[in-house]
Parts: C-alpha cells; sequence; structure tokens
C-alpha cells in the first residue's frame, strides 16, 4: 500500500546496482580490407570469459561515395540504406547458426514499418531511415560524400530483439555478405537524373570500416558467484524468440489473381505474422526507393495455413478510392498483439502508409494448438484490381517461433 510506504520511516537505503560496468567493445573483421562486393565479412567473438548483452549491440559502419565525374544529379541514399549494402547476415553461437536474414534491406524495412514508433524516428536517423517519408531521401546522412552509421542488430535479428538476457561462456560470430551492386542504397534525384541513368549506375559506395560494438558487462561478487554457479551446474538453457524468414517472388505473372505457395516448415516454427509487400522496379534501380513499397491495386489477401485461413473476413482494398481502412487498421495492431501492449502507436500516418508503403499484416498468433499436423504449409492467395505491372516482385516476411539451447560448461548449442 503506498500508505505504507509514506509512513514507513525507518526504512533504510538499498543499493541494489547489480551490473557495475557496462563498456561498448569493438570487435573488428579478420581483414580490414575485404569490404568490396560480394565479400564475406567475418567478425568473431572470443571472450568467453566476459558477460555479453547481445540485445545491445550494433554494426559501426564507415564510409564514401565516389560518383564519377560525368554523373548527373544529386546522390541520396535509400531508406534504411545501410542493411541494402549486404544481402545476407547470420548470426553464430559456438559455430552454430541461431539466425539468417536473406535480404536484410527489404525484411527490415517491413518489419520496422510495423514495429517502430514515432518516439523511435530520431534513433533510426542513426542507420540512414528517411523519417519524414517526405523525399528529401537522407539528405543530410553524409557530409562531403563520407557517412557514418550505426545499426543495432535487434534491427534485424528476431534474437536480438527479444532475448534480452547476457550470454555466458559463448564465443560469437556476426557474417555479413556484401551485395554485387550499391544501387538498391542509393538513388539519383535532381534534373536530368533520368536521362542518364547509365552514367550514374557508375556510382559506387565504399566501406571504410566495419566494427561490432558489443556491450561487455562487470557485475558485482555476489552476482558473479551466482553465475558461476550457473555455469558449473552444467546446466542447459533454453532461449525463445521469434525469428524472420524472407521469402520472395522474384517476378510475378500478369494476372489479377495469385496463388503463392510459400514454404512448408516443421511444426516448431509456427508463423505467428505475416508481412507481405509489393515492389514494381525497384531491384537495382537507381531511380527508385528500394526502401518503400507499392500498391499496384491490391485489393485483397488471404493466407491459407494447413485447414485455417486468415484473416476471416476480406480486406475490400480500393487504392484507387484510397479505401484502406481495413489494411491500415491490421498495420496498426501489429504493435498490440506482437508486443503485447494495450496500445499502439504506428510509425506511419495512415496517408503515408497507403502511398508509399501499403503493405498488408496478417496475425496469424491466434492458432489451433490442440491440431497436431507433422509440417506445417503456407501458402498466400492475393487479388487485385488491374493486371500487376512489369518486373513487380512480391516480399513475403514470415514471424515465426524459433527455440534453441545453449550449455555454458560444454559450448554445446542446440536449434529444435
Amino acid at each position: 500500500m503506498m500508505d505504507d510506504s509514506y509512513l514507513d520511516v525507518t526504512a533504510g537505503y538499498v543499493d541494489d546496482c547489480k551490473i557495475t560496468q557496462m563498456q561498448y567493445h569493438s570487435f573488428t573483421p579478420y581483414s580490414n580490407t575485404s569490404f568490396s562486393y560480394n565479400d564475406e565479412i567475418r567478425i568473431n567473438i572470443q571472450n568467453m570469459d566476459s558477460y555479453i548483452l547481445p540485445c545491445e549491440n550494433f554494426i559501426y559502419i564507415e564510409g564514401n561515395v565516389r560518383k564519377p565525374s560525368d554523373a548527373v544529379g544529386d546522390v541520396r541514399f535509400s531508406n534504411n540504406r545501410l542493411a541494402f549494402l549486404f544481402f545476407e547476415m547470420r548470426y553464430e553461437i559456438n559455430g552454430i547458426g541461431i539466425q539468417k536474414l536473406k535480404s536484410p534491406g527489404v525484411s527490415s524495412c517491413l518489419k520496422a514499418y510495423c514495429s517502430y514508433t514515432p518516439n523511435d524516428l530520431n534513433t533510426l536517423d542513426n542507420c540512414a531511415w528517411d523519417s519524414e517519408m517526405d523525399g528529401e531521401d537522407n539528405k543530410n546522412f553524409m557530409t562531403d560524400n563520407v557517412f557514418t552509421g550505426c545499426i543495432p542488430l535487434k534491427h534485424l535479428f528476431g534474437f536480438c530483439e527479444d532475448y534480452k538476457k547476457i550470454l555466458l561462456n559463448c564465443n560469437q560470430q556476426l557474417i555479413l555478405n556484401r551485395l554485387s551492386t550499391d544501387l538498391d542504397a542509393i538513388r539519383v534525384v535532381d534534373a536530368g537524373a533520368t536521362e542518364h541513368v547509365e552514367k550514374n549506375e557508375k556510382i559506387t559506395i565504399e566501406l571504410t570500416k566495419v566494427a561490432w560494438k558489443m556491450p561487455v558487462i562487470k557485475v558485482t561478487d555476489k552476482e558473479k558467484l551466482k553465475l558461476l554457479k550457473v555455469l558449473d551446474s552444467r546446466k542447459t538453457l533454453s532461449c525463445a524468440f521469434r525469428t524472420w524468414d524472407l521469402c520472395k517472388y522474384p517476378v510475378l505473372p500478369r494476372n489479377t489473381s495469385h496463388s503463392w505457395t510459400i514454404k512448408s516448415s516443421s511444426l516448431l516454427e509456427k508463423p505467428r505474422f505475416i508481412l507481405f509487400g509489393l515492389q514494381t522496379d525497384r531491384k537495382k534501380s537507381i531511380e527508385f526507393d528500394a526502401g518503400r513499397f507499392d500498391h499496384c491495386q491490391l485489393k485483397n489477401l488471404k493466407v491459407h495455413l494447413n485447414s485455417e485461413v486468415f484473416p476471416y473476413e476480406d480486406f475490400r482494398a480500393d487504392l484507387k478510392k484510397n479505401t484502406t481502412s481495413l489494411l491500415y487498421k491490421a498495420y496498426i495492431d501489429f504493435q498490440k498483439s506482437y508486443y503485447e501492449r494495450e496500445y499502439c502507436e504506428p510509425l506511419l500516418s495512415k496517408i503515408v502508409f497507403q502511398t508509399y508503403v501499403p503493405i498488408v499484416v496478417v496475425d496469424l498468433s491466434h492458432q489451433n494448438d490442440n491440431v497436431k499436423s507433422s509440417t506445417i504449409d503456407l501458402r498466400i492467395e492475393f487479388e487485385t484490381d488491374t493486371v500487376i505491372p512489369e518486373k513487380t516482385a512480391a516480399y513475403c516476411l514470415i514471424l515465426h517461433d524459433q527455440f534453441i539451447t545453449y550449455n555454458p560448461f560444454s559450448g554445446d548449442v542446440r536449434k529444435l
């Protein structure tokens, strides 16, 4: 009771600071020169005696833009541009892959549009996020063609977002695979740029530094003793989180009705959310922002999960008449269900959503777990009011459950 706290004048001060120090340590790749196209950047953390907090780590990047003398226009970065420098990222613990993210740029865009709030916009500026979506396209992110930025790994990996505990006695490795081109990461604007596309495609991005910044923690002697007892007990620890799996349909057929068999997975990898988006001629295009999506006159979408269909009722969207209320409602409800909040603060207003990011969010979190099946079959059916334009790709980001166990004593890591 509050009254008791007011009247307990003899209560003393309790110093409950269990963490005595938390400092970021930089870990660099084996080679500081292999940052070119198609290169694999490996960064290893072998501080097995340290307490590591992966939920607060990030990648620090330095680089510059090389613009040929005959290029025409002003170079801007695409939305979420730093993630578009890589085609794949992997996170390993003791040599076992915990998460693999394909097309990090598109994947993290789909997830971030749904997860972040307006209060996060200033934070997102640090990873080249076009927070205003007003066409300015990160014009202030670099100065004299030089830039620096940070990508929090919770922006890329569900493990870093969901698992908010330290790791004991573990080696960790981050593997970044560079793309073969920078065209997804940049745009060229201003008059004359569209007439000189071939010249502008020679613009490149050179990375000069890539570092993995990881919080290393020191604790009080009392807490250290507790953690040593966990280590000596040889107990296996469990980690539960939600992983992200991007599926892509590179070129959709020019129809108005589509059926896409996504994948089959095990019972332990139950899909909980589907984030669906369409992009027309944005891949490797220096004219269009690869971090945005196109509506393509989408009017309805259904997700078939074995014998169940989500959602129960149609979206009934009509983009010509800006009828997107049900689509937007599904989008803003994501935060309530995914993060178990009582409120939602969508990053995008309704007009920005239907103009720049008309994605579809389908909540699959409420399923009949009593129905036993050896596999889970996932299929998407969607309809458009008009024929799908040429060079249109479909992206489906699946957010599903993932469980791993690790033994701090033996180093054994298993994915369930």
